[in-house]
């Protein structure tokens, strides 16, 4: 059966995602209440999930079910990740270079 763009983009997301938590079709179905057979479907085009079982996808992801479907949010969510690691990064070299100790969590915990 030859698939949209769209399904093609949700599909590749579906991969992509799963591949970046280093998980097997295997793991995802468990996680997401499926069978393996159903995913490996999904993964070779030869299957389309239906909106419950996208969202189940999503759930045994992490992941929000709008981040499959919109490769804008897809590009949104990566850029927002990249910005805080980078911020992090920039925090804590501040912190280094001038000698500022960081709090604890139980610091945090008591400050706040």
């Amino acid at each position: 059966m030859e698939r949209s763009e769209l399904q093609i983009k949700i599909i590749d997301n579906i991969r992509k995602y799963r591949l970046e938590k280093n998980m097997t079709q295997e793991e995802l179905a468990r996680r997401s209440n499926l069978q393996t057979g159903y995913i490996g479907g999904i993964e070779t085009y030869q299957r389309f999930p239906k909106i419950d079982n996208l969202n189940q996808i999503a759930k045994g992801l992490g992941v929000d079910l709008a981040v499959l479907i919109s490769e804008d949010t897809n590009n949104k969510v990566m850029e927002v990740s990249h910005k805080i690691e980078e911020l992090e990064r920039y925090i804590r070299d501040f912190l280094k270079t001038n000698d500022i100790p960081s709090l604890s969590r139980t610091d945090k915990e008591e400050v706040g």
